[in-house]
């Protein structure tokens, strides 16, 4: 079994599956649900819907320090090409930090 610092949670931010996916897991560990990999804008800086909210927030910090364990899942309706988006996108901020 492999635990997660934290969980990407990507699809609509109207989305009942989605939001509940999100919801569930931050019920463990920091969650950030996104709309698409757009919403990773930096290794600092997140736009998602915060769990409870009803609107779209920017967070800072949100990639702690170190080797990260990051969870990813969908939405049902989430297209897989956005999945493979975010996983080349993550892999960017990776390369971007390694590189600091």
């Amino acid at each position: 079994q492999h635990t997660v610092d934290l969980m990407l949670v990507i699809g609509g931010l109207n989305s009942s599956n989605t939001y509940n996916l999100a919801r569930i897991c931050a019920e463990r560990v920091p969650t950030y649900h996104i709309a698409d990999p757009a919403g990773l804008v930096s290794a600092d800086q997140i736009r998602h819907k915060p769990v409870g909210s009803l609107r779209e927030a920017t967070a800072t910090g949100w990639l702690p320090p170190g080797r990260v364990t990051i969870g990813l899942t969908s939405g049902a309706s989430t297209p897989d090409n956005l999945m493979g988006a975010a996983i080349r996108r993550l892999d960017e901020l990776a390369n971007d930090l390694v590189s600091r």
